[in-house]
Parts: structure tokens; C-alpha cells; sequence
């Protein structure tokens, strides 16, 4: 419940937590449950409609009463119940003792009480899995009984798909608590955003199947944050259709009270990689903001809104890219030594490339878009091909992390201190 109480409001509007068990306290659904138990018998056939498989005896009493002894309710069976006392009389199959118990302390059965809760909170509309979308179905048998027996009109209902998971490519089925195919809301709070999670909800159909997986999050606060920058039209899309459903589904997202645009979008990829070269403090924001400045990714005047931002997904950043969901690659460790056997691994040519980018660097300005596109000029005067530009890509990373893969290359070096990169660079001649 305190778990609840902590991410529930990052995720919903205007939420308030009811507990089944504080409801059961209620007078309304004290009278609730003594009409259900005193037409027990239309409640009964109407169920057993349904129920084809072990329909309910005659002597069925609705509740699953609560064993005093061993304080469990799935084990034990109803053989009287008095509503004067508004007590139970109940057998428990475990402990094997006998006794009364008070009905508030149990349940009732479990599509009664999930119409008992229809009828007490006023539901008039309730989403639901397609598991109980199945004609004959759980939620016929509970509108029928709710209609018919308690003469209180069923909520609207609209079915969804499940929700999956997944790492990498393995699609472990879908989401659930039992079988531990799972992640918690808090787990998605240490890598992203709520309202990310919330987008991503909104965006896709609900009759379609979302799969999920933690190992993705950068890909789902791209996302997030391309619909940002339509709805304030800073990018354009062309698609009239798609338009009106990521406009709507980001003004949804925040309740429709979207809030003003902050000036700045720190990019998830950006904050991986500023994360893991700047301290885990403020002093380590103003470091990141220093080099978002100086590479001119940060061009506007800093609020304190921006500067919240920026701080936000650092950390979210930070935490995801040393969880087990990132891939190792991302993980920077930056090399102070160059070994002399890294370039022999490669061609003569792709050495020469390498050394000629570090004489193009020292005269480039240092920000992400003029090192890209100096290695785009680079990759086009050498006429590489697909196989050499990997390689070339290789030796790079070779030179700076000791690794074949990294992060995307231009923004990564451009969080580097210039100097240092071109003096990792002139070391290679003198190997």
C-alpha cells in the first residue's frame, strides 16, 4: 500500500486508493452483501448459466469467509451464515478448524465482488482485459447479476489487450504479477519519466498488444520526446491522421493541461553519456551544462525549469545505463593509454584515416553537428565503403574505450574535452 502511495500519483490524475478490505466496512456494502446473500438463489442461476464446468449446489452461500485460526480466506468453505449477527460459519481446509467468523472479514465471491464494488462506488465506466471480454464471459454474468438481482445499471466497459515483455528480442509473454513477467512502476521511475510510460499507453490502440521492456527506455523517451517537439511545432509532420493522434495523445498524457513549452529537451542519449563523464552532484549538473553550452546543444537562456531538466535526466540516465537492462557499449571508461597493437589490427588505410580526422578535429569547431558532418566529408573524399566505414568506427572506439562498439560517436566525442580527444589522437602517430 505505501509502495502505491508513492508512484500512484505519478501516474494518475485526481486518484484516490480504495482498499477492498476498508470497503467491506461500509454500510452500503453491508447491505450489499446481505442482498446478494438473501437471492442467493437468482444470484445462483444466473451464474450457473455461465458456469458450465461445477456449477454452484444448492446450498452455495456467496462468501469466502475468513478462518480465525489460520487467518486465510482462499481455504475456507461457507456452511451457514447468520445476517442478524452478520457472521459466517465456516470450515477451514487447512488448519481443519471450524467456526464463526464476521462476513466483513472475508469475501464474497469474486465476480460478486467485483459487481459489489460496481454498485457501491457508482462505477459508470470501467476498462477491462480482453480476458473478460469473452461472450458468457465474467463480465456478463456480473453485468446480469447487477442488472437483475441488485436492479443497478452495469458500467460501460471497453476491452484492451494485454501488455507484454520483453528483453531484447525474447518476448517473455504477457505482464503478470503471479508469474513474475513484470516490472514495478517504481523500477520505471529510476530510468524514465512517468509521463513517458503514460504516452506510450495513450499513443498505441488499445486493442493493440504493447509489448514493454526496460531495456528499451531510451527508445520510448525518443519517442516521448518527438511528440513533445510536434505538438509545440518544432518539427514538422506531414501525416494529418497520425498528427491528430500524437497531439492528442501528448494533451492527454498531461491531463490536457499542457504546460509550456521549457525552452530545452535534454536527449536521453546526450544524458547517457554526460552522466558517466561528469560527477553524480550539482557541481556535476553545471559540468554537463558547461559542455551542452559549449557544443551549443544549449543555445537558450537557463531557468531553473531547464536546469531541473537537465539534472532529471542525468540521473534517470545514469541509473539506466548502470542497470543490467543497458548493453555494455554504452558504458563509457575512457582509456588514458592507447596500446600500440590496437591499429595494427586494421589496414594501412583505415590508420590513415584515422590520423587524418585527428588533424581535422584540431581545426574543427567543437560542437556535435561540425564533427558529423566533417566525418561525413571524410567518409565521402576516402570513398569508404560499409565494410571500412565499421572498421574505421572500430578503431575509434578502440583508441578511446578499448571496445569495438560505443556510444553514436559524434555526440560522444563532443562531450569530451577537445584537447584531450586530439592528443588521443596525435598519440596514434608516435605508436
Amino acid at each position: 500500500m505505501n509502495d502505491i502511495a508513492v508512484w500512484m500519483p505519478n501516474f494518475g490524475h485526481g486518484i484516490q486508493i480504495v482498499q477492498t478490505h476498508e470497503l467491506y466496512l461500509q454500510e452500503r456494502m453491508k447491505k450489499v452483501v446481505i442482498e446478494l446473500v438473501n437471492k442467493r438463489n437468482a444470484v445462483r442461476e444466473i451464474l450457473n448459466k455461465y458456469r458450465k464446468e461445477k456449477p454452484f449446489p444448492k446450498e452455495w452461500i456467496p462468501i469466502d469467509p475468513l478462518c480465525e485460526k489460520c487467518n486465510r480466506i482462499g481455504t475456507t468453505r461457507a456452511l451457514e451464515v447468520n445476517l442478524d449477527t452478520y457472521k459466517v460459519h465456516y470450515i477451514c481446509d487447512e488448519c481443519k478448524s471450524e467456526g464463526w467468523s464476521d462476513i466483513s472479514k472475508g469475501k464474497l465471491t469474486w465476480r460478486l465482488e467485483w459487481l459489489a464494488i460496481w454498485y457501491v462506488l457508482n462505477v459508470h465506466f470501467e476498462p477491462y482485459g480482453k480476458d473478460h471480454a469473452t461472450p458468457g464471459g465474467s463480465r456478463d454474468s456480473c453485468i446480469e447479476v447487477v442488472e437483475s438481482v441488485l436492479n443497478h445499471r452495469g458500467p460501460y466497459g471497453f476491452w484492451n489487450e494485454w501488455v507484454g515483455y520483453s528483453e531484447g528480442r525474447k518476448d517473455f509473454g504477457d505482464m503478470s504479477g503471479s508469474g513474475f513477467i513484470v516490472f514495478t512502476p517504481t523500477k520505471w521511475l529510476e530510468y524514465a519519466e512517468p509521463e513517458v510510460l503514460r504516452y506510450m499507453y495513450l499513443k498505441i490502440p488499445p486493442k493493440r498488444r504493447i509489448i514493454l521492456g526496460l531495456d528499451k527506455i531510451p527508445s520510448y523517451i525518443g519517442d516521448y520526446d518527438r511528440a513533445q517537439r510536434i505538438y509545440y511545432g518544432l518539427e514538422e509532420f506531414e501525416d494529418s491522421a497520425e498528427l491528430h493522434a500524437i497531439q492528442r495523445s501528448y494533451e492527454i498524457t498531461h491531463n490536457n493541461n499542457v504546460p509550456e513549452y521549457r525552452g530545452f529537451q535534454m536527449d536521453y542519449q546526450h544524458a547517457i553519456i554526460l552522466s558517466q563523464l561528469v560527477t553524480h552532484d550539482q557541481k556535476g549538473t553545471q559540468q554537463a551544462i558547461q559542455r551542452l553550452q559549449a557544443t551549443e546543444i544549449f543555445k537558450g537562456k537557463l531557468t531553473k525549469e531547464i536546469t531541473e531538466h537537465i539534472q532529471s535526466r542525468l540521473t534517470l540516465g545514469r541509473n539506466w545505463v548502470t542497470s543490467k537492462y543497458a548493453p555494455d557499449h554504452l558504458k563509457i571508461e575512457l582509456k588514458e593509454q592507447v596500446s600500440p597493437e590496437i591499429l595494427n589490427m586494421y589496414s594501412e588505410r583505415i590508420q590513415n584515416i584515422v590520423l587524418d580526422l585527428g588533424e581535422i578535429l584540431e581545426k574543427t569547431k567543437w560542437t556535435e553537428e561540425e564533427i558529423k558532418q566533417k566525418m561525413i566529408d571524410l567518409r565521402e573524399e576516402a570513398g569508404l565503403s560499409r565494410k571500412e566505414m565499421t572498421e574505421f568506427f572500430q578503431a575509434l572506439y578502440q583508441i578511446f574505450l578499448g571496445n569495438t562498439k560505443g556510444p553514436r560517436f559524434a555526440p560522444f566525442i563532443a562531450a569530451l574535452d577537445k584537447k584531450w580527444v586530439i592528443r588521443k589522437l596525435q598519440e596514434i602517430k608516435e605508436l
